[in-house]
């Protein structure tokens, strides 16, 4: 595994010389506008957020030709995740997402550096293509995403001063798909009529937010990334969950139909849909904690029962044809023995006397 620490130091090194030197570039003001489609789609997102046409871009697919087991990887540990339910966490429309708003008390241990939690947000599509997941896996996309944001706190006071540094921010990434109810999703999904337009903001009682975590803290993708939205600072360290937690098809509705981008008095009001950044081009190794096996690495279950067949039939073939083979060879020995015998019919005493006298 030493081999691997120089190209991770290298990353590191062009990364921050990388950062350096853009900053020099002035950023957009608070103001500016930014969306996934149309005239400030993401097509023009570098124009105005140099990062988002720069390095190390996030998300990305995670496919058998990146990965590489890391037997160093150790199992997400967190700390503080359940929050008293006296505390209250923010619900916000931002416009392009709703954020709750987290305790910095929340923290992910093991890290290089300790990061604390200051919001979680969620990406997905619509309800005619539920496949609003960022990161992909072997070109899969899953219904929908959360991550959870945190920023290091040993280095920084907090997120927004972290947010630009290479080592600034830490995110663990959450995949959706369709499946059972979700309760503890429901902590929050239930509370999106009260921020159904752009600014709504409300407030909700604080829960385990670890529940809303994969079971398998162990099981992960890891690789250095930026953020997916503008001004995408690549500054994260991402920590993508290998399995998926499951919502229900009505809680997913609710999520791709609540929400609007826009202001509660805007008259064009446009639906919050499609809210995810297409996947990025990554030339660089990805680290997971897991080893691959068949039907994980890309290869469909239909895929490896067809070779398990064929594999079978072919054995039952080659037995056959050993068997016919075999019972051939006896079959020629016993016509050769044959030939060489010759058989003479019965003669009756009567006749054997006839012929004598």
């Amino acid at each position: 595994m030493a081999a691997k620490r120089p190209c991770t130091v290298t990353a590191t090194v062009v990364l921050t010389l990388f950062l350096w030197t853009h900053l020099s570039v002035q950023a957009p003001v608070n103001g500016s506008k930014w969306s996934y489609l149309g005239a400030e789609g993401e097509k023009m997102w570098a124009k105005k957020y140099p990062f988002c046409g720069g390095l190390f871009q996030s998300p990305i697919d995670f496919h058998d030709d990146i990965l590489q087991y890391d037997s160093t990887l150790l199992p997400i540990e967190l700390e503080g995740y359940n929050v008293s339910s006296f505390e209250q966490f923010i619900l916000t429309n931002n416009g392009h997402s709703v954020k709750m708003s987290l305790s910095p008390t929340m923290n992910v241990r093991s890290l290089p550096n300790r990061y604390s939690a200051a919001q979680l947000h969620l990406h997905w599509g619509n309800r005619n293509k539920q496949e609003g997941s960022e990161h992909t896996i072997g070109g899969r996309h899953f219904a929908a995403e959360l991550h959870i944001v945190h920023y290091n706190s040993d280095q920084y006071l907090d997120m927004n001063s972290a947010a630009d540094k290479s080592d600034g921010l830490a995110v663990l990434a959450i995949l959706i798909e369709i499946g059972q109810f979700n309760p503890s999703y429901e902590k929050i999904f239930s509370h999106f009529q009260n921020v159904k337009y752009k600014d709504q903001e409300t407030s909700i009682s604080a829960f385990n937010v670890q529940e809303l975590l994969p079971d398998r803290l162990d099981e992960y993708y890891r690789y250095e990334g930026s953020l997916t939205t503008p001004p995408c600072y690549p500054s994260v360290l991402w920590t993508v969950f290998r399995k998926p937690v499951q919502v229900s098809q009505e809680q997913l509705l609710a999520l791709e139909t609540a929400l609007y981008c826009t202001q509660q008095n805007d008259p064009a009001p446009l639906e919050m849909v499609n809210n995810f950044r297409r996947v990025q081009e990554f030339e660089r190794m990805v680290l997971v904690s897991f080893r691959q096996d068949p039907v994980r690495s890309g290869l469909s279950i239909g895929f490896v029962l067809s070779v398990v067949v064929a594999s079978s039939l072919g054995a039952v073939a080659v037995l056959a044809l050993a068997f016919w083979l075999i019972r051939r060879k006896k079959s020629s020995k016993r016509t050769k023995e044959d030939k060489g015998v010759i058989y003479k019919p019965a003669i009756s005493k009567e006749e054997e006397n006839t012929s004598k006298a």
